[in-house]
This record gives structure tokens, sequence and C-alpha cells, in this order.
């Protein structure tokens, strides 16, 4: 009788990969439900049919909604990193701003749920988290404003901590409006991008 081979590094890898598709596919289909039937509509069962699993196939990655919950979060966390690198590599803060809107603007047309969707009606411990990297996000612009008033590209007369959190919630907001029908979202993104420039930039 012939022993079986044991896995090779590459089948490893492939294994690996192709988990970590799925369950990228996991949390896609989590935030199209959310973003098309709100917080209510996700369960492990219409989970398992969005992404065309067996819901014993689904356990395997997520025990339940709450895990789900919390990787999304996981998965935010790890975006805004890259986010943040992405800013403060820009020389002027008025392009980083422009970055920001346009990064959030793209996430929610994508079908990515807004911070403020998904704090309704999470569980506590997913809640905690979420308010943590939302902290962090408005941190970015509240930074950025710091760095724009030191360079004296933004107004001297900012209120860092107040001006950046209503730019950060303005944001979010405004990125909610392109999800109506009939707004072109391009055009919307200029004008909101073009008004918030013109709110700190100094003259």
């Amino acid at each position: 009788m012939e022993r079986s081979q044991p896995p090779t590094t590459s089948d490893v890898a492939r294994r690996s990969e192709k988990r970590s598709r799925t369950a990228h596919g996991i949390l896609a289909a989590a935030m199209a439900i959310i973003a098309r039937e709100g917080i209510v509509g996700l369960s492990m069962s219409a989970l398992a049919k969005d992404v065309g699993i067996s819901r014993q196939t689904l356990y395997k990655y997520f025990p339940d909604v709450d895990a789900v919950l919390m990787a999304m979060t996981d998965t935010g966390s790890a975006g805004l990193a890259d986010l943040a690198a992405e800013m403060n590599a820009e020389t002027d803060p008025r392009e980083a701003l422009r970055l920001f809107v346009t990064v959030v603007h793209g996430s929610i047309a994508a079908g990515h749920p807004s911070p403020q969707a998904l704090a309704v009606a999470l569980p506590a411990r997913t809640r905690d988290a979420m308010k943590s990297h939302e902290a962090e996000a408005e941190e970015l612009i509240i930074d950025l404003l710091r760095r724009g008033c030191e360079m004296h590209v933004f107004r001297a007369d900012l209120d860092p901590l107040l001006d950046g959190r209503f730019i950060y919630r303005a944001t979010f907001a405004s990125a909610e409006l392109a999800l109506e029908p009939g707004v072109d979202t391009d055009l919307l993104r200029a004008h909101v991008t073009d008004d918030l420039i013109r709110m700190v930039e100094s003259h």
C-alpha cells in the first residue's frame, strides 16, 4: 500500500491563497448585504447563499456573524494604515485631503458600509473596535490639519481637533449622498473636495 505524500510547500501556498480568497469573498459579500439591506439582513444563511458556499463551509471560516463583523473592522484597520502612509507621502496637505475624500467616496461606492451605518447595531465588542478605528481615521485628518497649519498652507485660525472631526463626518455624509439616484458621483466628489480645501486653505 502506497503512503500518501506530504504536502509540498507549493501545495500549502495554494491552499492558503485559496482560503484567503474565500475569506475575502465572504467579507465582501457581508459588506454588500449590509449596504443593500442594513445590518439586520446579515445572517450566516444569507451570507452562505451570497457567496455560493454551504453553511458548513462558512463555519470553517467564521463561527458566527459577530466574527464576520470583527474581521470586517480588522480589514478596515489594515486599509486605514495604507491610507495613512499614502497621505503622509503627499507633500501638499491639500492633495492629502483630496486623497482622503477620494478613498472614502470610492469605498462607499464599492458597497463598504460607513462606520456610522455599522455602529448602529453592532455587538458591543465589535462596536468598540469600530470606534477605535474611527478615532484613528479622524486622527488622520486632525494631524493633516496640524501639518497644513505648520506649513502655512492651511489657515492659522483653524481648530484641527474640531475642524478635523467636522471634515471627517462631512466626507462620509457626502459619500452617502453619492448613492442617491441621479447623483453624478465624480462631480459630487470634486465639489466636496474643492469646498473642503477652500474651507481650510490659507489665502
